[in-house]
């Protein structure tokens, strides 16, 4: 794809920030959503006890409790019928009194689903999404709407597939954060879960707009990327399985020797080089499922790595790669868990979803095999360039 509008050497380093921005924007979110949180000891309508009255030892009748032990809020008191009935003893001149009518339930209030904090972390995305939206026209300019068909993760596109993983990663980041988001603001799983999958296709949305108005051009790829990453990263969090599964991005700074880019201009955008993605199994977790005792092994992670590099030149250079590898890395936010820091406090639970989405560079060893030559490369691979 032709996207040349002047050589622009700092574009990889302001587009990876722009992505980072809404994932690290919906963190701030996420700790403030905390702070809206209301407790209760128990729900804001409780069940009436049931009364009878009984005269007393000098003939006067008085209320009574019935099953005073079943009465809420001692024990079982929510699981009874919520039904208030009146038991009246006798009169003292044997006549029947009649009967207190019985009183039904107070219906509960459907809790409202936009609340002010939800409104509020709502709006928040949606405007940093289209900040960063119109960030494109600002810097390339603005044209006639259009779309594009980049491909998917061909050599001869224009990324490698590098910006269809980086469109999947930052998506499940952000689902996920604003998953947690609406949950502590008292949503149901199954309403965060939506909410929060709605906000992130949105955004791809606006996004993608703004992307259509430049030489870019709206694309589907991209989007579907988008849906794919949201659905990938809710999965995790609505079944709880954060300790065990992961989906990150990192930053491995790479200098593509002149040599190579002999006669190639950097097209408009990022080119990848600096940027890795890997998915994670958490050894911490897999033990706590399997029922073994981890040892050490509890702060490691495995996980399987993409990167490319070489990408983002017009014309292309013939030397740019594809590689995939496997990695064994420390699990930061366990290492975190062990020296105190807990996801009961804002600024805990901040801090360890920022490292559970971002790699550490030096963090990890593995191995990463070469698609375009078939090579295999140590554990210094992501960070440099292999020349053909």
């Amino acid at each position: 794809m032709q996207r040349l509008k002047g050589r622009d050497f700092l574009a990889p380093t302001r587009e990876a920030l722009g992505r980072a921005a809404l994932v690290a924007a919906a963190a701030l979110l996420f700790s403030a959503g905390l702070s809206s949180t209301e407790l209760r000891l128990f729900p804001a309508s409780a069940p009436a006890p049931r009364f009878y009255a009984q005269p007393d030892a000098v003939g006067d009748a008085g209320l009574r409790l019935l099953d005073l032990e079943a009465s809420y809020p001692w024990s079982g008191g929510a699981e009874l019928e919520l039904a208030a009935a009146f038991e009246l003893a006798p009169a003292p001149d044997g006549s029947e009194e009649p009967a207190a009518p019985a009183v039904g339930p107070t219906p509960l209030a459907a809790p409202k689903l936009f609340t002010t904090p939800t409104i509020i972390a709502t709006a928040g995305t949606l405007v940093l999404g289209g900040i960063y939206a119109i960030s494109g026209p600002g810097r390339y300019g603005f044209e006639d709407f259009h779309f594009t068909n980049e491909g998917w993760f061909g050599r001869d596109t224009y990324a490698g597939g590098a910006d269809k993983v980086s469109h999947f990663v930052v998506s499940s980041g952000l689902s996920r954060f604003l998953y947690e988001v609406y949950v502590a603001q008292g949503h149901s799983p199954n309403q965060s879960c939506a909410l929060s999958f709605a906000v992130t296709i949105l955004t791809g949305v606006v996004v993608e707009v703004g992307d259509g108005i430049t030489v870019y051009g709206f694309s589907a790829q991209d989007l579907t990327a988008d849906v794919l990453g949201a659905t990938a990263g809710l999965l995790i969090n609505r079944n709880h399985l954060q300790d065990l599964l992961g989906i990150r991005l990192g930053k491995v700074s790479t200098d593509i020797p002149e040599r190579a880019v002999v006669d190639h201009e950097p097209s408009l955008g990022s080119g990848y080089s600096n940027e890795i993605y890997t998915a994670d199994v958490k050894l911490a977790g897999l033990a706590d499922r399997l029922h073994y005792r981890p040892g050490l092994t509890r702060y490691l992670m495995l996980s399987v790595a993409h990167f490319t590099k070489g990408f983002g030149y017009v014309p292309q250079i013939p030397g740019r790669y594809q590689n995939v590898g496997f990695e064994l890395g420390l699990n930061v936010p366990e290492i975190l868990k062990a020296v105190g820091v807990q996801d009961t406090t804002w600024w805990g639970k901040g801090l360890l979803a920022m490292f559970d989405f971002f790699r550490l560079p030096f963090t990890q060893i593995g191995v990463y095999y070469d698609l375009t030559n078939g090579k295999w490369y140590g554990p210094g691979a992501p960070y440099g360039y292999n020349a053909h």
